[in-house]
């Protein structure tokens, strides 16, 4: 089971190959090479296809199941996917919407 710290040191830890940016306030990434080329990946979604090598859709059930792919807890996987698309900048969504901007260098 994946922990939040292995989680952001696995998301500190991508490829250059992931090209991540805010975009309309959502945290998304865009693949440059390989077979996925061009396809767009969230946080939860990049950590997954590289510790699983499957590509997950960016909507909430895929997030969840990518997730669950890489042994993150539900509540979890809900206040990345939250922060991740900037439903709110109050409480907890705004520190980990920091912890992973801080994580890809953004």
């Amino acid at each position: 089971m994946m922990e939040s710290n292995d989680f952001y040191s696995a998301l500190g830890d991508l490829p250059q190959y992931y090209n991540f940016g805010v975009t309309d306030g959502s945290i998304t990434g865009e693949i440059r090479r390989g077979e996925n080329r061009g396809s767009t990946v969230n946080p939860v979604t990049a950590v997954a296809l590289r510790e699983t090598g499957v590509l997950f859709g960016t909507n909430k059930r895929d997030t969840v199941k990518a997730g669950r792919a890489i042994g993150l807890s539900n509540k979890f996987i809900n206040h990345v996917y939250s922060a991740s698309n900037a439903a709110s900048n109050r409480g907890n969504t705004q520190v980990v919407r920091g912890k992973i901007k801080n994580a890809l260098e953004i």
